[in-house]
């Protein structure tokens, strides 16, 4: 989710928030899907987390690990535990690289930045809001069953392509974050979001994690250093749990429950079987894992990472066949990964 045009981002998997170049946002929606949309993506965690557990040295731990970074919304450790550490001080540098050299944003994003943000964190703000969306609060109320119908259509559209473009997902993945798409635009058709009492408490909720956030023009966001955004962006994805919870749906406790075990293991390789429970329904997938140095990672992450990065030339006949080598066979322990691989840095548009 990017607070900059402030669009909805999907997939914990994928944290798209960490791909490069230029991302299409919509514009502001009117009525209750605008506020939704703010809130969602503007929002204060109202309850503490359990913390992670310490390691990845065991394939289960590994995944566990990752949801509970997910649910916290501590997305540099995240990245940390995803990435072997020469591929993780690759991806930092080439974050650094981009958010030395942003894409320009045009003067319609800024002035959106800027309209959303002074909606938000102006005095009465929640007032105001709560003003604006009564009519459509008012049409919306008791008829669950059309829910959020055009802005439901537009995110189940745009998740599933980018479900099917993120190449950090492999066949399995691809399936449980598209069942959990399908789960929870099936969820937004039970919920009575016309409910005046719910509105107003995720529309403080909004209010209150925007004025968090410090910043009140996209020049300001863009200025925010590595350690700063990272922050950030778990009191966005806490808050989108917060607002989440306001309307019944619990994503940080279906995370922090998933059953995870370990269905096969052979030397460097294993599976990983896991079950989470989210939006009324039983979502389930096995994770292909491969260790290195003592450490299991996401086969399929480290896969499309090596794609990515191949290594570079050095102009010795050894070198391609040594790198080929290292790639075709990734779970092979104390191999020297490919050059730098992990997902492209984070676009600071």
């Amino acid at each position: 989710m990017s607070r900059r045009g402030l669009p909805i981002r999907t997939g914990l998997a994928t944290l798209r928030r960490m791909q490069t170049g230029n991302r299409t946002r919509p514009g502001c929606r009117r009525g209750l899907a605008v506020a939704f949309a703010c809130a969602c993506a503007l929002a204060l965690a109202a309850c503490q987390h359990a913390p992670p557990p310490p390691s990845n040295v065991t394939p289960d731990k590994a995944v566990m690990t990752n949801l509970r970074l997910t649910a916290t919304g501590d997305f540099d450790g995240l990245m940390r535990n995803r990435l072997p550490p020469a591929e993780y001080a690759a991806w930092r540098g080439e974050w650094d690289k981009q958010h030395a050299h942003p894409v320009p944003a045009s003067i319609a994003e800024q002035q959106q930045f800027a309209k959303i943000m002074q909606m938000l964190t102006e005095p009465g703000a929640e007032a105001k809001l709560a003003k604006r969306l009564q009519p459509e609060l008012a049409r919306l109320h008791g008829s669950k069953a059309p829910g959020m119908p055009i802005l439901g259509r537009v995110l189940e559209a745009a998740g599933k392509q980018l479900i099917a473009d993120s190449p950090q997902l492999g066949p399995a993945q691809r399936k449980l974050v598209s069942q959990g798409l399908d789960a929870w635009i099936a969820w937004t058709g039970t919920v009575d979001f016309g409910d005046a009492k719910r509105a107003r408490k995720a529309i403080a909720i909004a209010c209150a994690t925007a004025r968090q956030l410090h910043v009140q023009t996209l020049a300001q966001w863009r200025a925010l250093d590595y350690a700063t955004t990272m922050k950030d962006y778990g009191i966005i994805w806490n808050g989108l749990e917060s607002v989440l919870n306001v309307y019944g749906l619990d994503l940080a406790r279906a995370l922090n429950d998933a059953q995870v075990s370990s269905t096969a293991a052979a030397g460097d390789r294993a599976t990983v079987k896991l079950g989470i429970a989210f939006a009324g329904q039983q979502l389930a997938a096995e994770w292909p894992m491969v260790r290195q140095q003592g450490h299991w990672y996401d086969e399929a992450l480290l896969e499309a990472w090596r794609k990515a990065h191949p290594p570079p030339a050095t102009g010795g006949s050894s070198a391609p066949a040594a790198a080929a080598s290292a790639t075709a066979r990734p779970g092979v322990s104390g191999a020297a990964p490919a050059a730098a691989n992990s997902p492209p840095a984070p676009s600071r548009s």
